[in-house]
């Protein structure tokens, strides 16, 4: 499962239990409920619970990503929060997903709210619930109220992951690949000539018919992750890629 090695474990010695309350806007309309009652409420549908500041000066990007896999514009407030979202697009079987979907409110001796960034619904009705924050970010503080959010992911059966990827090159390459999730360069007829393949990208695309359609092709299927390839290195046409035999 992509993002497992990013999943926020429920610490072992859980903090102790605080009521809390979630607060969320469907249809334009604030509600806030009692965490026993948020098993019905659809975050897929929901609009964010605050807005995406701006200032003079402001020194992190924010906007709006296609992401193909859910037809659908996502907002974002980091260049960290885009390229989670990237991968993401990545990932088959992604249903929705929802920027700021709710406010996770603490009550009793040690108050504290929280905005996570996203809510991911996948097609078999399973669901993520997302904090993106560089790894240099982690602070005691922040640890703290990503415990209290992990045991309270674990109270409702969804998974929690903390994506903290920090790697330029990553970035750049899926950022590249993206023009090759396209519809157009859909290759289930051709697919299977790579049926066990091993060998620099090159390589694929000649199987995959040559030239510009074959490279972009090769692409497509490194994209959709059928083809696997160590994207913490710079593409190139001697890049190795396998296929997967999952795939």
């Amino acid at each position: 499962m992509m993002f497992s090695n990013f999943v926020w474990p429920a610490p072992a010695e859980a903090p102790a239990v605080v009521p809390r309350r979630i607060e969320y806007q469907l249809d334009g309309v604030r509600v806030e409920v009692d965490v026993a009652d948020v098993g019905s409420v659809p975050f897929e549908d929901c609009e964010p619970v605050r807005d995406f500041p701006t200032w003079p000066g402001k020194q992190h990007y924010s906007g709006l990503l296609y992401m193909q896999g859910v037809q659908a514009h996502v907002g974002f407030e980091s260049l960290a929060e885009r390229s989670f979202l990237i991968e993401l697009d990545r990932l088959e079987g992604v249903r929705s997903v929802t920027s700021q979907p709710m406010w996770i409110r603490w009550l009793g001796t040690v108050p504290g709210n929280h905005a996570p960034d996203f809510f991911v619904r996948f097609a078999d009705g399973s669901r993520m619930l997302v904090d993106v924050r560089p790894l240099q970010r982690i602070d005691a503080a922040a640890r703290a109220v990503f415990d209290r959010t992990a045991v309270l992911c674990a109270d409702f059966g969804w998974r929690y992951v903390v994506y903290s990827e920090d790697s330029p090159i990553r970035d750049a390459n899926a950022r590249f690949l993206m023009r090759f999730r396209e519809p157009r360069w859909s290759v289930d007829d051709l697919a299977q000539a790579l049926s066990g393949f091993a060998g620099t990208i090159s390589e694929a695309a000649e199987r995959l018919g040559g030239g510009q359609e074959g490279l972009g092709r090769c692409y497509a299927l490194i994209w959709s992750r059928r083809l696997d390839v160590d994207l913490e290195q710079p593409l190139s046409l001697r890049t190795l890629v396998t296929w997967r035999n999952d795939a």
